[in-house]
């Protein structure tokens, strides 16, 4: 028995060790546990985490799916823009066009240009991209004689397009256009959906791939549901296949209204507001609660009077500065408008027009030959010739553009003493009378949102078409050949100038708008810049997020565990680098040296 209590003892201290070893490695662990945690705060980030779902209320319709179609709606434009993607894209932030599916290479500056597919590309079904889909693209479609949209196949019609090897094709023009890259910014289309379609099949929108396209954007579609009252149910799922990395946002539905008055009455709190009409945002705004960031922005459009020059009674020069001097902008244009005098929106670029002086108006219609004939009492072609009558026409809709044309009308007669028939016609209408060129001014606008050329309208070329107002001369036509060869944006000014002596046109105004995007949508601001087209807000949407989370803000060549022990060495505080500061060299000092020496 005695042998037996002298070995229990150093058993007991042996267990009470094992549980003071066990206890201080726990305390150690959970110790080093907290520390851990602390560290990592400490040295964390906030960055997006995936998940949530994004929601829109808009005003639209579904008409045609296919984005090589001449007849999509403004809606049809929003959720091409996150289907697809191009070889090129717009960035709003910096103006410029910049590599998306391939790489651009400038082989001769405006005349030809490589494009490289970038490597591991996908479709969001998964099929890869390669050189056949943007051969079928831009060369069996664009350029067959057949395809039903004739503004890019003529576009395309005189480029020549080669496969310069298995990943890269060539474009190469005639002459020199710095403009056409943005041509390139096209959705590239999948081929294996159209193997056995007609060219004129491809743009129906009773297609079947035209009824659920996919392409290389960073969503992809999963259905559209009509309801009966009018409105659409568009839902859209993250692309896992994005070339630029899935979107955190999990789903899109987008909600499309017939009407503003629909829309406000119907919504269900969505994370965007689109298309509320300027006049009625500020009150729809007042409604939601402060729970929304408004964001105006301007798009590239713009309203004015073009003069028909090849009408007599406008032809002189000094007729047309005449009423630019009558033009009164400030009191014509209406909330939700503002000033806009030049023909292009490049940055910089400004229209130095002459300040409103009705007395002076009236002294140039004297000096063009339309005196006013005070017995009369009407201004009159020559000394006791027949009255000046000016037609003006104008459409319909926007209704705007009968208000302003109305207003316009008014100032002119009664304080340049001329004598103005204002027509106001219904679409259908006006398309003939702007066909046949029945008109000596119109007041009319333009929208550069789909094709940002603002240059054609003022080619001698497009006479007839795109130039309202039949403005034909050999050096305007060279300023803007000039633009198209150099790209130089201060040619533009140049060409602003040279349009602002001519005054074929007076630009007065640009439409203002706004949304409302809900404050708990991060991401949304970073990316948000000059857009062209409203459909440019998805603009890096793969990047929007609702949720957050923290993650290593550390060097990637730097270890942890090492960063670890140097962090809690310091007493928690991360060690700053030493870095060894140099005095600047004493020149008082080298000035004496320099004196000795000579001395």
């Amino acid at each position: 028995m005695r042998r037996w209590r002298f070995h229990r003892k150093p058993l007991q201290i042996r267990r009470r060790w094992r549980y003071v070893f066990i206890l201080t490695a726990l305390t150690l662990a959970v110790l080093t546990g907290v520390q851990w945690r602390l560290f990592f705060l400490d040295n964390s980030k906030e960055v997006p985490d995936y998940g949530g779902i994004y929601t829109e209320a808009t005003v639209g319709t579904v008409i045609n799916l296919n984005p090589l179609a001449d007849n999509n709606s403004f809606f049809d434009r929003d959720i091409q823009q996150l289907l697809f993607a191009g070889l090129l894209r717009y960035n709003p932030t910096t103006k410029e066009f910049e590599d998306d599916l391939a790489t651009l290479s400038v082989v001769d500056p405006g005349e030809e240009y490589e494009l490289t597919l970038k490597e591991d590309i996908y479709f969001s079904n998964g099929d890869p991209v390669d050189i056949s889909d943007v051969i079928f693209t831009y060369e069996t479609l664009l350029k067959n004689p057949n395809f039903g949209n004739e503004n890019l196949r003529l576009a395309f019609s005189y480029v020549e397009i080669n496969i310069v090897d298995a990943r890269t094709v060539s474009f190469k023009l005639p002459e020199q256009n710095m403009i056409f890259p943005s041509l390139l910014t096209l959705p590239i289309l999948p081929q294996a959906p159209f193997a056995q379609a007609l060219v004129e099949e491809v743009l129906d929108p009773d297609f079947p791939y035209n009824k659920k396209p996919y392409g290389a954007g960073s969503y992809r579609l999963k259905n559209v549901i009509p309801e009966d009252r009018g409105f659409y149910r568009v839902f859209l799922e993250a692309n896992p296949h994005y070339h630029r990395g899935k979107p955190y946002v999990d789903q899109m539905v987008l909600y499309a209204y017939r009407s503003y008055e629909q829309l406000i009455y119907s919504h269900s709190w969505p994370t965007l507001f689109t298309r509320i009409p300027w006049n009625n945002l500020s009150d729809f705004e007042a409604q939601l609660y402060n729970e929304y960031v408004r964001y105006n922005y301007s798009l590239p459009r713009y309203v004015g009077v073009f003069f028909n020059l090849d009408k007599p009674v406008v032809k002189n020069v000094a007729v047309r500065q005449a009423f630019e001097k009558a033009l009164p902008v400030k009191s014509i244009i209406e909330s939700g408008w503002t000033e806009q005098r030049t023909a292009f929106f490049q940055s910089g670029v400004v229209s130095y027009f002459d300040p409103l002086d009705y007395a002076e108006g009236r002294i140039l219609l004297r000096d063009a030959g339309l005196p006013y004939d005070s017995l009369r009492e009407v201004r009159t072609i020559g000394n006791n010739g027949a009255p000046a009558r000016f037609k003006m026409i104008t459409s319909t809709v926007p209704p705007v553009y009968s208000r302003f044309a109305q207003k316009i009308k008014n100032t002119w007669e009664q304080e340049l003493l001329i004598e103005i028939d204002l027509d106001i016609l219904s679409p259908a209408k006006f398309q003939v009378a702007l066909k046949d060129r029945d008109y000596d001014m119109v007041l009319f606008g333009q929208n550069f949102t789909d094709n940002f050329d603002t240059l054609s309208g003022w080619h001698s070329s497009q006479s007839g078409a795109l130039n309202l107002s039949n403005l034909t001369r050999e050096d305007i036509d060279f300023l803007i050949d000039e633009i198209r060869f150099s790209g130089a944006k201060s040619d533009y000014q140049v060409l602003q100038d040279e349009l602002d002596k001519l005054n074929p046109a007076l630009i007065f105004a640009t439409p203002e708008y706004g949304l409302l995007v809900d404050r708990g949508l991060k991401g949304f601001n970073d990316n948000w810049g000059s857009i062209r087209s409203l459909a440019h807000r998805f603009y890096n949407s793969h990047l929007w997020h609702f949720d957050t989370k923290l993650d290593w803000d550390l060097p990637e060549d730097r270890s942890k565990i090492m960063a670890f022990l140097a962090w809690w060495w310091n007493g928690n505080e991360n060690p700053q680098p030493i870095v060894e500061t140099l005095s600047p060299p004493d020149e008082t000092l080298d000035v004496e040296v320099e004196n000795s020496e000579e001395n």
